[in-house]
């Protein structure tokens, strides 16, 4: 199950009416974690805990969880330390992120003694910290890991070093969570967006978000900007993890029995071919002839379907991975968006998959 977030930050200029506003749309579009910082640079410290005490209560009362990120100077913000919790938890606050100023032992006695998960920072965590941590005798079941968000652009992770540093929590089971940017009302002081990978800044929201859910990789994504527009949400809250969903745009006058077979629920077969993914069981879809189309090359992000030609393999649907010849027993019906190319890769043999007509297609 991937859990859905968002993030709103005290002390940034945002009303209280628009927070709870946005809290109320998230949680009408199936989000369920909300997720702040008490150490923002630009924050007005003057209405900061004010402003934290209302976003935190209405997210507590619309049943979110409540993910904070603490830094020795927020403890003392908050008159809290780490013998002296209750301020934390007075605010409805579940998970506290330690992002700099503690050190592994001190994790360890937080995960034993706080009643709080504690999360660490993904971005920032080396194989030599981590056993650290394990070393001084945290409980694992209290732990959880975030990457970071890069306000400024260039400076997001790779995919690699995101790779990586998230085997270091998936190979122990630890949850981790991950950050998508809003396109349409990206943060300030820089207005970039704050994405955990570089590539999410321009890539496309929904294309982002995807890719993070179906690489396995992350049990959470966040908006890590503020306010990300109703229709962001709705296009991340309908994301389904266990389906990957295609946007394409179709051939022009496909028949019924090709609209049916196209936008049917598709299983990859376990022995998929090596430059196709095939349907397991669309030409059982094939109530009448498929009549053959145009021949044209069958490019890499081709959908294509078997045609009457192509006799008992008629209603098949492929998708192609490798560019092939033409072949007048195989209509090409559709082609999946270049910018969703890359999550062909997570159609493992037997994972599900479908496709979506992109919008204004």
């Amino acid at each position: 199950m991937i859990e859905k977030g968002i993030s709103l930050y005290a002390g940034m200029g945002y009303s209280p009416e628009q927070c709870f506003e946005y809290l109320s749309k998230a949680r009408q579009a199936g989000f369920s974690r909300l997720f702040t910082s008490l150490h923002i640079p630009e924050a007005d410290e003057t209405s900061l805990l004010a402003e934290f005490r209302l976003i935190a209560g209405e997210a507590g009362r619309l049943g979110f969880g409540i993910t904070a990120d603490i830094s020795p100077r927020a403890f003392r913000l908050l008159g809290a330390s780490l013998d002296h919790l209750k301020p934390v938890r007075e605010l409805g606050i579940d998970v506290i992120r330690l992002d700099f100023g503690f050190d592994a032992a001190a994790v360890a006695v937080w995960t034993k003694t706080s009643g709080l998960a504690v999360e660490l920072n993904a971005s920032t965590m080396d194989e030599k910290l981590w056993q650290a941590i394990l070393a001084a005798g945290a409980d694992t079941a209290k732990l959880r890991a975030c990457h970071n968000f890069y306000p400024r652009p260039d400076t997001g992770l790779g995919w690699e070093l995101f790779v990586k540093r998230s085997a270091l929590f998936r190979e122990q089971g630890i949850p981790l969570a991950a950050f998508i940017p809003s396109l349409v009302n990206p943060r300030g002081p820089i207005y970039a967006g704050l994405p955990t990978l570089e590539r999410h800044r321009v890539l496309g929201l929904v294309p982002a978000a995807k890719e993070l859910i179906y690489s396995g990789l992350v049990d959470c994504v966040l908006f890590g900007d503020p306010l990300a527009d109703a229709k962001e949400l709705a296009a991340v809250g309908q994301i389904d993890p266990d389906c990957v969903e295609l946007e394409v745009v179709p051939e022009d006058a496909l028949t019924a029995v090709e609209q049916e077979i196209l936008f049917a629920v598709h299983a990859n077969r376990l022995d998929p071919g090596e430059s196709v993914i095939r349907s397991s069981e669309t030409r059982n879809l094939a109530k009448e002839a498929i009549k053959p189309r145009k021949t044209q090359m069958r490019e890499a992000g081709n959908v294509t379907i078997d045609n009457e030609l192509y006799r008992r393999y008629m209603g098949e649907l492929q998708v192609i991975i490798k560019t092939l010849p033409a072949d007048e027993r195989v209509n090409v019906v559709a082609r999946i968006a270049p910018e969703e190319m890359g999550l062909l890769q997570y159609i493992q043999p037997g994972r599900t998959f479908c496709f979506r007509p992109g919008p204004d297609r």
